[in-house]
């Protein structure tokens, strides 16, 4: 266990040979709902996905990674644009969904979970990256698996947007939360992209 509260951290992109790091990571998380045990096929998907390959909606996702003192990732985030029942329902809400993303695969370890800021750090990195493509808002979602999460984006986003109906499949409904990103965040992510830079080409 980490020794300290507030461990120092960095940000940046994704790289291959960040998945031996990233694969325990995931599979502390992506776990049956009833019995707990690694869903090995959503492992492997995601770890598709930071390779490069297209979601099922047809996305590319990008990513950006934190790493602890030592160098070690711990923790990682995706973008992408929204699919389209996310779209239908922040839509149907009355959200202009021009020029917004869609937050994914957001995890971090287990030993840095609980008040320790490194979730925090890493969404705010995500909100930077997107506003400096363009974007001006971002939406995410959340089932019954992963609920205990809930608290976070109650906390980081403007507001929750209720349920899509079924979205992980029957009787799995998946709460949603909607974050419009600050003139001057937008104008500063814009101008420069200082704090960390994306290579070109990066995603997965």
């Amino acid at each position: 266990m980490p020794s300290h509260q507030n461990p120092p951290f960095s940000i940046r992109a994704l790289h291959v040979h960040d998945l031996a790091a990233l694969t325990p990571i995931l599979r502390q998380h992506i776990r049956d709902l009833h019995s707990g045990e690694v869903v090995e096929t959503e492992v492997q998907a995601v770890l598709a996905y930071m390779t490069g390959a297209l979601d099922a909606s047809g996305r590319p996702r990008q990513y950006l990674v934190a790493c602890d003192a030592s160098g070690q990732v711990q923790a990682c985030m995706a973008w992408a644009t929204p699919d389209a029942l996310m779209t239908q329902h922040f839509v149907a809400a009355g959200v202009n969904m021009t020029a917004t993303v869609e937050l994914l695969n957001a995890f971090v370890a287990t030993d840095y979970l609980g008040g320790k800021g490194v979730g925090r750090l890493l969404f705010g990195a995500v909100c930077h990256h997107a506003a400096a493509a363009g974007a001006h808002r971002l939406v995410v979602n959340s089932g019954p698996r992963y609920w205990h999460s809930w608290g976070f984006y109650d906390r980081v986003c403007d507001s929750s947007h209720g349920l899509i109906a079924n979205y992980y499949g029957v009787g799995r409904d998946a709460k949603t939360w909607f974050k419009a990103f600050e003139v001057a965040e937008v104008t500063d992510a814009a101008a420069g992209r200082q704090a960390i830079m994306l290579p070109d080409g990066c995603r997965g």
